[in-house]
């Protein structure tokens, strides 16, 4: 066994033993594992052909298209996670018309983590901007006792923010609806002109593809001790902006 086929075994068994870790132990980083099982494949496969290379013509080729392929694939990552982070930021210059908060899991009554980020950086927000409208969205999921959006004017609400500046929407269970039904209840109230969009540090860039480029962004951060499950998010998102450009 050569040089690099072992390297390439080695590597392998460790993306494989990270791989089922992160899916099936530490389940909050799965998709994270998901990418290392990918890997350990990829690694295998990789060594698979530079041990057939010297025999079979054709393993030659597909080791070089394989090669090809894979650096076409980190580099459509590259930009995709460069633009996820351009994104990242807050925006608090640019006056707005209405301000529409997305929602995210709720542990029955209560906000989860992600969800929690993003009210504490919406109540922030808000607190310089008094006349602003506040748009919270988001259906009831599975396991949640109330809509998110509930969740999110209670919980604004009860920290000061007039409930007549709440809006809720109740009905979205994705992105694309939070923005579209968001709009749509803006609409009837006749609110016009730029809009904020308060949602984790990771998930802007997604609601900009559908609200638009001067979307203005209030980036949501996780606390620093989270930085591994941040980085999850980070990597999942690039897969998931992925997917909406060629899905649609």
């Amino acid at each position: 066994m050569k040089k690099t086929e072992k390297i390439c075994y080695i590597l392998a068994g460790i993306s494989l033993t990270l791989g089922l870790l992160l899916r099936f132990v530490y389940t909050a980083v799965r998709f994270t594992g998901f990418l290392f099982l990918c890997a350990a494949g990829a690694l295998a496969l990789f060594a698979l052909l530079t041990r057939w290379r010297e025999k079979r013509r054709w393993a030659l080729w597909l080791r070089r298209i394989f090669l090809a392929l894979l650096a076409a694939g980190f580099a459509f990552f590259a930009v995709l996670e460069a633009w996820v982070l351009s994104w990242a930021r807050t925006d608090r210059e640019t006056p707005v018309a209405a301000v529409i908060v997305l929602g995210a899991g709720v542990n029955g009554r209560s906000p989860s983590l992600s969800l929690l980020t993003r009210l504490e950086a919406a109540l922030d927000y808000l607190a310089d901007r008094p006349d602003v409208p506040v748009v919270v969205s988001g259906a009831r999921g599975r396991g949640e006792e109330i809509s998110e959006a509930r969740c999110m004017a209670d919980w604004l609400t009860a920290r000061g923010v007039p409930p007549e500046r709440v809006l809720l929407e109740e009905r979205a269970t994705n992105t694309e609806e939070n923005i579209r039904y968001s709009l749509a209840l803006l609409e009837e109230r006749g609110v016009t002109g730029d809009l904020a969009v308060v949602t984790s540090d990771y998930h802007l860039c997604r609601a900009a593809m559908y609200l638009g480029g001067d979307m203005v962004p209030v980036a949501a951060r996780m606390p620093v001790q989270y930085f591994l499950l941040t980085a999850n998010y980070y990597v999942r998102e690039a897969f998931g902006v992925a997917a909406e450009l060629v899905f649609g």
